[in-house]
């Protein structure tokens, strides 16, 4: 059995929560102002699913007009139009800053750039190469997970999420 392509998104900058919502699933998703019908066209060739809340861009295939105004919300009617399952999600596989895959990273790399508890308590890390960032595997994840599974009625099941 073959794995589906990966889903591509374009948020529309007015949409940067939901933005931040796909990167926490593991989706790769860009927040840019869509201003321009040029734009559109190109990330469409591209394979981008465009999102957006402007009805001037409707119509066109692969471009997804939101009419929530709660982030959760806009993710659960998003996952419905674009056909998000939950064997696509690669939870907590970006930063949900930069949209980057985030790398395992040593633990000593760890030192000094996490609170002393959080580098003695966990066995892992993970950096964004792009912004530095260092990411662990605390509660906070685990409350995300629930959050995505009471708004999505999924079972996300994955390592990453911590235990």
């Amino acid at each position: 059995m073959t794995e589906a392509p990966e889903k591509h998104f374009v948020v529309d900058s007015m949409l940067g929560k939901l933005a931040k919502w796909l990167r926490i699933l593991g989706f790769d998703a860009r927040c840019e102002r869509l201003d321009a019908r040029e734009q559109i066209e190109i990330y469409q060739k591209q394979g981008f699913f465009l999102i957006t809340r402007n009805r001037r861009w409707s119509g066109p295939p692969r471009v997804f007009c939101l009419t929530a105004n709660n982030p959760v919300e806009q993710l659960r009617e998003l996952v419905s139009l674009a056909g998000v399952t939950p064997q696509e999600v690669r939870l907590l596989e970006r930063c949900v800053r930069c949209n980057e895959r985030l790398m395992e990273t040593a633990s000593e790399d760890a030192l000094g750039q996490v609170p002393d508890y959080v580098f003695e308590t966990h066995p892992s890390f993970h950096r964004c190469p792009n912004c530095e960032r260092i990411y662990w595997r605390g509660s906070h994840p685990k409350r995300m997970v629930q959050r995505l599974e009471q708004t999505l009625g999924w079972t996300i099941l994955s390592d990453s999420a911590g235990s």
